[in-house]
């Protein structure tokens, strides 16, 4: 793979999402929630919530591991036990830098997170049972690329109205490592089918 983004190290990163092709899609979908996430941190930083940003930096943490960027996984790991002590004052020291050094690699990641056009499968209630109880299963393993192909393999189908808006937040929730809720919501989902 032709690929030098710096500060990701592409083999530990194929290793860790499970193949080559999730690898890409990951890179894709951090692109899509960076904005928001760190957004998020800022804001419980801002508001002084350290137990909620003690959950984003962890989450972040996990996030850059992922995708390979082992050094700010490091980096967001020393947030979380900063959190995790309680230490206001050295947060608000060492977030703004290390939140920037997140933000530099969004420009990086862009070419990743363009949406391939492909025709969508029409609605097939079997299949798509089939594809929500492998997703449930992945996520109870803890199986982040079948997990993530099961979501992907979902938004290949036609849904209309709220059963379309619901399989989008499915796969967001799978990108972000929210598996609780995505548990939830996929057999909610089954369920209304």
């Amino acid at each position: 793979m032709n690929i030098n983004i710096p500060g990701i190290n592409i083999e530990i990163a194929i290793k860790n999402s499970g193949s080559e092709e999730l690898f890409l899609e990951l890179l894709g979908d951090v692109y899509k929630l960076m904005d928001e996430k760190i957004s998020m941190v800022e804001s419980y930083l801002e508001q002084g919530n350290i137990p909620n940003y003690t959950i984003e930096v962890h989450s972040l943490k996990t996030t850059c591991r992922m995708i390979g960027a082992m050094d700010l996984g490091e980096d967001f790991f020393f947030l979380e036990k900063l959190g995790k002590d309680n230490n206001l004052e050295e947060i608000q020291k060492q977030t703004p830098a290390i939140l920037d050094s997140f933000r530099a690699l969004k420009p990086l990641l862009e070419p990743f997170a363009i949406k391939n056009n492909v025709s969508q499968k029409s609605y097939n209630k079997d299949a798509i049972f089939a594809v929500l109880d492998k997703l449930i299963y992945a996520v109870n393993d803890f199986d982040l690329g079948t997990a993530e192909s099961s979501a992907k393999e979902l938004l290949s189908y036609e849904f209309q109205g709220q059963i379309a808006k619901q399989i989008q937040s499915l796969d967001e929730l799978i990108a972000n490592l929210d598996y609780d809720e995505a548990k939830e919501l996929a057999s909610q989902i089954r369920s209304s089918l």
